[in-house]
């Protein structure tokens, strides 16, 4: 017998009818508003106080919920360095949150060429504390897809001046959310040693360069001084849904002056606010990292009733606190470790110009390192850098105006 002809089947459509039907439904999507243009640069907070998440990226969506933090210290009797803090805050954070994971070069046995990570294989093992290649860009570009498929990665750019061949990574990680609409986010926190190291330097390893990343759309900074401000920072960063660069200073890493209470497992610091360091109304000063003790030394060697101010996070950062000392001392003076020129110091100032400028009684000083390297010479890097005996002459001069 014949056979029955089988039913014709229909065709899938083709790549070029898919194709046009792309095109038509993007060519039926309104035209952008210009008044959204500013959004999504961060995950935003809703009127009523919730975050706006992304559909896709990090652990918010996925719904893990982390330990209640506090922002309130409670502060134990003895005094830990900031590696010690570092280390304890990320044990309690591997701990909590079970899609952490902190990979870079050597951090695995060897713990981080500062120590930082010392042990923390052994503890968690060697999935989620492991060592990576050396590649800079491969590490932050691995971050990324870790982030974008719910984990919480930390990865670790052994020294700042090694960011540079992850640039373009770090920067488009950053724009993610905005450039999809608040569709992805890759809520990565990368932690950074950098800055001069105890009485040494040298071009590669003792970088802070800190403007750089200011520049880069997208990015949190957090730079502490000390280690209770390191311990809430870290923290609000690896349970935040923002890119974060938390970059810990290698003078300050053992330093006495940093050394503080460590504050509790659920201590959260909000980025954004700042510390007065000390109280005063004959001059403002406004600093961040390792210089914040030069000028804390500096205040007291000058006799001056200085105002110290350290900002602790560059993005956001607190204008508020420094517009409200600016207006009761009438003088500022700003103290960083970057460069002079296009330092993050000039953004400062130029806020204090046009928000505070009649309540100046004097011009606003910067102090900061020419537009050099960092010397090796020990000699040459003190006579660059801003230096406790420069900056006690410089408060001198700008309240004596």
């Amino acid at each position: 017998m014949p056979e029955t002809p089988k039913a014709r089947q229909p065709s899938p459509p083709s790549v070029v009818d898919a194709g046009a039907t792309s095109v038509e439904r993007a060519l039926a999507r309104p035209s952008a508003e210009g008044a959204s243009v500013t959004r999504h640069r961060f995950c935003e907070i809703d009127a009523s106080g919730q975050p706006q998440l992304q559909e896709q990226g990090g652990i918010a969506p996925d719904g893990l919920e982390l330990p209640q933090g506090s922002s309130e210290p409670h502060p134990e009797p003895t005094r830990s360095n900031m590696i010690t803090a570092i280390r304890r805050t990320l044990e309690v954070e591997l701990a909590a949150n079970p899609r952490l994971a902190i990979f870079g070069e050597d951090v695995g046995p060897k713990g981080g060429v500062h120590g930082v990570t010392l042990g923390m294989q052994e503890k968690f093992g060697r999935e989620r504390v492991f060592d990576t290649s050396l590649s800079e860009e491969g590490i932050i570009g691995r971050a990324v897809g870790m982030a974008l498929a719910g984990l919480t990665p930390v990865p670790e750019i052994q020294f700042r001046k090694y960011a540079e061949p992850a640039t373009e990574q770090l920067h488009d990680c950053g724009t993610l959310r905005w450039r999809t609409g608040n569709r992805f986010a890759a809520p990565i926190v990368v932690r950074m040693p950098g800055g001069f190291g105890p009485k040494c330097g040298d071009p590669w390893h003792s970088q802070c360069n800190e403007a750089q990343f200011l520049h880069a759309a997208g990015w949190r900074f957090a730079m502490p001084s000390n280690a209770e401000d390191a311990v809430g920072l870290l923290r609000t960063a690896l349970r935040g849904d923002d890119p974060t660069i938390f970059f810990e200073h290698r003078a300050l890493l053992d330093a006495a002056w940093s050394r503080r209470p460590y504050p509790g497992d659920d201590y959260m610091l909000p980025f954004g606010q700042a510390r007065t360091i000390r109280t005063g109304d004959a001059l403002t000063i406004v600093s961040w990292g390792a210089m914040v003790e030069r000028c804390d030394g500096a205040i007291q060697a000058s006799g001056v009733a200085a105002e110290l101010i350290d900002l602790r996070t560059l993005s956001p950062w607190d204008r508020e606190a420094v517009l409200g000392s600016v207006r009761r001392t009438r003088r500022c003076l700003i103290v960083h470790e970057d460069t002079m020129t296009a330092g993050f110091g000039a953004e400062i100032a130029a806020v204090v110009a046009k928000e505070a400028f009649f309540d100046l009684d004097a011009p606003i000083e910067r102090m900061a390192m020419p537009d050099i390297p960092s010397p090796h010479n020990s000699a040459l890097f003190e006579a660059a850098m801003p230096t406790v005996a420069k900056i006690a002459a410089t408060i001198k001069a700008v309240t004596e105006i």
